[in-house]
């Protein structure tokens, strides 16, 4: 039978950005069974257009590949969504009356969960006694909107043991090992997910889970096997409650190299929170002189995990948010180079501080960034912002080093740490490109000069995103015989003025050559 030369999409605008070059040009993509087969100018998409071809024409739209976040936590966005939604509650009893609802929707005994409560307003604070008077024998965790403390009962802390206060993802394994036993719901969180990152332009994530990833490979495959895997999903497990597993890696590295799920190695941490003292600083904090770290990170045992993973052939990926514990990664992995030469790309994550000298040493080794392009905006406004009161002003400037750290001529990638922000591509150009707080503080922009031009934000989430794990013949471009993965945003964000950036709207979204969010 002869196949068809028609498309089955033609889409169409006056921006389109390949991502190939710097150029924004009129035209048109054609895809066809999942990928792309041609990108031209305007009047030559006659050719692939056939009485059954679907033609959407974005006018002004700028049509480019689709974003990839390239550090996500899945199970961490499980908590934020968990059980009954109590952020409309203004009040202890207004929360204990949801949970008791709830509560008679679930078999006697089962364990009761509830996410996004906010007590600042609250007369009465949520302590533990009123859940054990009410719940003594069944386990109650109600995770605040803040996600940095959970109102839970005995029983949950006796169960699962975690604390209120130590309520971090790593904590609370024990309770995550739980929920991923049951498949069902960890299936439709995952399709909720999806569709979640679908409307933001999203086709594909890197994300971490703890050891084995937590079990959870298997509801991958199904999803995948059913035709449902709407998200192309890079993996890497984090050690949380054993060494590194490097036999979970040596069996996920050879079943796992598909188009739609891939092993991607190791995530290994150094340093906490620059705002809790325990981020790893080369000099003292300003407003606390007597230390650079509350919490010593013994890098010696890190280094040896990381050229065993590179040894065996797989790709690092280390956390460090102090300008330190950057310069003690950026070593570990000349080591890894050393030992292995250049077959890897390893990657350090966060770099929230990071001074230009260890920025120089990242490029000569092609070392990937992978940097939390929104944070900015989790501070609301210049003035209320941290970094000055912790690091001081001369190393103000420091701080979320982009424009520095492509000048050095390191590749960068966009990551969000989700469920630490959801991605937004309009925050992050703002954030990056325009530098300015939520408020629009301050003027002319934060340290200007540590941003990026928009286009090279775009590449950001797409081109260098596909480097990093070696697709870059596959992914993150427009071009013939790529992946159809595509976004299309509601105007061009070259054209926009910086501070309206974040006006800008995902309205379109293909993955693998599927419409999986339109507007």
């Amino acid at each position: 039978m002869e196949t068809s030369i028609y498309a089955d999409f033609v889409l169409i605008s006056n921006h389109i950005f390949t991502g190939e070059d710097d150029a924004v040009i009129p035209g048109f993509v054609a895809v066809k069974e999942g990928l792309i087969t041609a990108v031209g100018q305007k009047e030559d998409r006659g050719a692939w257009v056939g009485p059954d071809t679907v033609v959407r024409d974005f006018e002004d739209g700028l049509i480019t590949a689709g974003f990839h976040d390239n550090h996500t936590f899945f199970t961490g966005s499980v908590l934020t969504t968990l059980g009954v939604d109590l952020s409309a509650c203004g009040s202890v009893q207004e929360a204990l009356d949801m949970l008791e609802q709830e509560s008679g929707r679930h078999e006697a005994g089962a364990d009761l969960y509830g996410h996004g409560w906010d007590a600042s307003d609250w007369v009465q604070q949520p302590a533990s006694e009123v859940l054990d008077e009410r719940y003594p024998d069944r386990a109650v965790m109600l995770f605040n909107a803040d996600r940095d403390y959970c109102w839970m009962n005995t029983r949950a802390m006796e169960k699962y043991h975690f604390s209120p206060e130590a309520c971090n993802p790593e904590a609370v394994a024990e309770l995550l090992q739980e929920l991923v036993r049951r498949k069902d719901f960890i299936k439709g969180k995952f399709t909720e997910f999806s569709r979640e990152l679908a409307s933001r332009g999203i086709t594909s994530i890197r994300d971490i889970a703890f050891d084995d990833y937590l079990g959870m490979l298997d509801v991958l495959e199904e999803l995948e096997a059913e035709g449902n895997l709407k998200l192309r999903v890079h993996f890497s497990s984090q050690p949380n409650a054993r060494p590194v597993d490097f036999d979970f890696g040596e069996t996920a590295s050879q079943k796992y190299q598909g188009d739609f799920i891939r092993f991607e190695g190791y995530k290994l941490m150094t340093d906490g929170i620059i705002s809790a003292f325990t981020g790893d600083l080369l000099e003292p904090y300003t407003n606390r002189t007597d230390t650079t770290n509350l919490k010593p990170v013994d890098y010696g045992k890190i280094q040896d995990a990381a050229l065993e993973a590179d040894r065996r052939g797989f790709k690092v990926c280390i956390h460090a948010e102090g300008d330190a514990a950057v310069r003690k990664a950026v070593s570990i992995l000349e080591a890894c180079r050393q030992q292995s030469g250049w077959k890897l790309r390893h990657s350090i994550a966060n770099l929230e501080l990071s001074h230009p000298d260890d920025l120089k040493r990242m490029a000569e080794q092609d070392i990937i960034a992978e940097v939390y392009s929104q944070i900015l905006l989790m501070n609301d406004s210049h003035d209320s912002s941290y970094m000055r009161e912790f690091a001081g002003e001369d190393r103000e400037g420091l701080f979320y080093n982009y424009g520095s750290m492509q000048r050095a001529g390191v590749r960068v990638t966009m990551g969000t740490d989700l469920p630490l922000m959801y991605p937004s591509i309009p925050d992050s150009l703002y954030a990056v490109s325009a530098r300015l707080f939520p408020d629009g503080s301050p003027d002319g922009g934060w340290f200007k000069e540590n941003g990026m031009p928009v286009k090279d934000v775009l590449k950001a989430w797409t081109l260098h995103a596909a480097y990093h794990h070696g697709l870059e013949d596959k992914a993150g471009s427009l071009a013939a015989g790529k992946y159809a993965d595509i976004a299309v945003l509601d105007r061009n964000p070259l054209e926009v003025p910086e501070e309206d950036l974040r006006g800008l709207k995902v309205i379109f979204t293909m993955m693998n050559g599927e419409i999986v969010f339109e507007a």
